[in-house]
């Protein structure tokens, strides 16, 4: 799923209730964290509930990053599947100059999130862009 695929989901389901039912169905999505990988290296700073990610370049030519992670509530693990849809397999460079927030207002799930989801929000783009940063070195 890219991110036009979920504005367009977003678009046709009128409802919040919807929206977040799909959000939920994201989750699905996610690549897993080993539970060796769920360390305090891993955790998204920030962010209320713990939630771990982590990524690592695949042997495609070029590489990519496929990221992995995992959240202790369902919510947050669909919210973050969300978040990594405009970033999922794009080379460390191609992560840097991606642009995250057209895709989030187009949600307008900015506006539904209380202010320490928001935050969290934030603290886990910011974690995309420093693990793109590392693996961009490599």
């Amino acid at each position: 799923m890219n991110s036009q695929d979920v504005l367009d989901a977003f678009e046709l389901l009128e409802t919040w209730e919807a929206r977040y039912e799909f959000i939920g169905d994201l989750s699905r999505e996610l690549l897993p964290v080993a539970d060796s990988e769920q360390t305090d290296l891993n955790l998204v700073k920030g962010c209320n509930t713990k939630t771990w990610l982590t990524g690592s370049l695949t042997d495609d030519d070029p590489p990519v990053i496929e990221y992995r992670a995992d959240a202790e509530t369902p919510l947050v693990r669909g919210l973050v599947a969300l978040l990594l849809v405009p970033f999922q397999r794009k080379t460390p460079q191609a992560v840097l100059e991606t642009d995250p927030r057209p895709y989030i207002a187009g949600t307008g799930l900015a506006e539904h999130l209380s202010p320490n989801r928001r935050a969290g929000m934030e603290h886990f783009i910011e974690r995309v862009f420093q693990i793109a940063r590392g693996l961009g070195r490599s």
